[in-house]
């Protein structure tokens, strides 16, 4: 349904292999979270660029978990206007992520996320 391709001026992405409904559930994947004590050893790395923060916990205070998806939603690139999102799961398992179509995505177009810690990127005008 999905797969990883080269985006031009964006790096890799994810791209729709075929014609996706609004509500369809893309991927789940596993997810490890991060104390925010920690957020400054992971934001000096490469992991930077692939960890999330819940929207819920990130408009009351920036001293947030972070999350790491181990999937191809961390992947998915930035859009003011996405046509997917990310809906966190806990079980007895752990906690997962669910990579859900927001609207119709069509055969060949970037599956896209809002950033919510767009603020953080020093390269955001790039992509904003």
């Amino acid at each position: 349904m999905i797969e990883v391709k080269k985006i031009l001026n964006k790096g890799r992405g994810i791209i729709a292999t075929q014609d996706i409904p609004k509500g369809t559930l893309l991927e789940v994947a596993p997810v490890e979270i991060f104390p925010f004590e920690q957020k400054q050893s992971i934001s000096e790395t490469e992991v930077f660029k692939y960890y999330f923060v819940q929207l819920s916990e990130y408009g009351k205070s920036k001293d947030v978990k972070r999350y790491l998806i181990f999937g191809l939603a961390s992947l998915c690139n930035h859009e003011k206007k996405p046509n997917a999102r990310v809906e966190w799961i806990e079980n007895e398992i752990g906690l997962w992520s669910h990579l859900i179509a927001l609207k119709d995505i069509n055969k060949g177009e970037e599956v896209t996320l809002f950033y919510t810690n767009i603020d953080e990127y020093i390269n955001a005008d790039k992509f904003v």
